[in-house]
């Protein structure tokens, strides 16, 4: 319900020339935005609706009650928001300073305000940076479609540097206080987790270790989280979700033109993908590559393992006419690491693919590995299959929870060994 009808006395305190741009009849009795009022005995200041006409302890009753005449244990900002003290000793006091949020929401734009105005400055860190340059050279020999989407790519590159270049200058800073390979190795990181999955093995070798991270909405940690949140407060995508999507329908178009006699380009539309324009500044990133990279230590990454999981329950004679000519399946504690795989390899309903495409089978009693085994093959009986592989006696995941950890006696995925070694 809009103010004007529902309090009219507090309608009429609306301050008659510094709402400039509001049109007051409209206001809502429910609005969170800062309007100016103006009471009776002259006194002015910003404050919600809401706020306005909320029943407050230190309005003693009357919701009409002006701040100023009241003078209640408080401190307000120029920005309009206050804080309450409770105490007998506690003052009432006006700051002409915003409180501290809206002043990193104000610096926060200042930021975005320059932020497009730094691209030379940030095609200047790219021009001279052998880190990036080993990136562009290393994604021109692995990435079938580089030359077409690396507009894409280094739109995103000098779009996030712009952004620390502008926290610099707005911070009157003479020095950096983020590093080249933090900042690059994020960029690197967004973009390869973009990349088809047969380009990212050989990518990652062209990221720094001391590479950071960009996360849902924030900087890898250089600034404190209120820039972080404030930025993204006031528009600007840390994450850069349009990315991915880019990439990707770029590639798919090329797909479809390799079909077609006379296709042409679409434009790249860095703007309209909330990259800043640039002016494409051509130089020799070869020179760059092969300059010595000091410092550099590609980052590692734990081994990915492929396996197929085993459930074992305790051990049971098996049947008479078993295939395998085993006298006993099943977990027993005191077998040797030959005699356990030869209870667990077989036999089992499982798809022959996931044991083409695994390399380990882990065996599991009471969701512990028990038993780690090599794969070279698979034999079949009737209806089941049998693994054919040799136990590594061993190997780290011995005695560790299962990794798949999934409630089925059979299972098939990958996991990372450092998570679990």
């Amino acid at each position: 319900m809009r103010l004007k009808d529902e309090h009219p006395k507090l309608f009429r305190q609306l301050h008659p020339t510094r709402n400039a741009g509001i049109d007051l009849g409209s206001v809502t009795n429910s609005s969170n935005d800062m309007v100016w009022w103006i009471c009776p005995a002259g006194h002015e200041w910003r404050e919600t609706p809401l706020q306005r006409r909320s029943d407050m302890v230190w309005k003693q009753g009357d919701i009409y009650a002006c701040l100023y005449c009241v003078a209640p244990g408080c401190t307000v900002n120029s920005c309009g928001h206050r804080r309450f003290q409770s105490g007998k000793d506690s003052i009432f006091r006006v700051l002409g300073h915003p409180c501290d949020k809206c002043e990193i929401t104000e610096h926060a734009r200042r930021i975005l305000d320059a932020h497009a105005d730094d691209v030379p400055a940030a095609i200047g860190v790219l021009e001279n940076s052998a880190l990036y340059a080993l990136f562009c050279s290393r994604g021109s020999e692995v990435v079938e479609w580089w030359e077409h989407i690396f507009p894409l790519v280094e739109g995103y590159f000098v779009r996030m540097l712009c952004l620390y270049v502008a926290i610099d200058k707005v911070q009157f800073r003479q020095q950096r206080k983020w590093t080249e390979s933090a900042v690059l190795g994020a960029c690197m990181l967004r973009i390869i987790k973009v990349l088809p999955q047969s380009c990212q093995k050989a990518m990652y070798s062209a990221v720094p270790a001391d590479a950071g991270h960009f996360r849902q909405n924030y900087m890898p940690d250089v600034y404190p989280h209120e820039i972080k949140w404030a930025l993204k407060k006031a528009g600007f995508d840390i994450l850069d979700t349009p990315l991915g999507s880019d990439i990707k329908d770029r590639v798919q178009f090329l797909e479809q033109q390799r079909f077609s006699a006379n296709g042409e380009m679409p434009p790249v539309h860095l703007k309209d993908r909330h990259y800043p324009t640039f002016d494409h500044v051509s130089f020799d990133r070869e020179k760059g590559a092969s300059a010595t990279l000091q410092h550099f230590r590609p980052m590692e990454f734990s081994p990915r393992i492929t396996a197929v999981r085993l459930t074992l329950g305790e051990s049971t004679p098996a049947a008479m006419d078993d295939p395998l000519g085993r006298s006993y399946i099943g977990y027993a504690p005191d077998l040797s690491p030959e005699e356990l795989w030869e209870r667990a390899r077989g036999l089992w309903k499982l798809r022959a693919d996931y044991v083409a495409a695994s390399s380990t089978a882990l065996v599991v009693f009471d969701r512990k590995v028990v038993l780690v085994a090599s794969i070279s093959g698979a034999s079949f009986h009737r209806d089941a299959l049998a693994i054919v592989g040799a136990p590594k006696s061993d190997h780290p995941l011995i005695g560790r929870p299962d990794p798949l950890h999934t409630p089925n006696p059979l299972a098939h995925g990958t996991f990372d060994q450092g998570q679990v070694s």
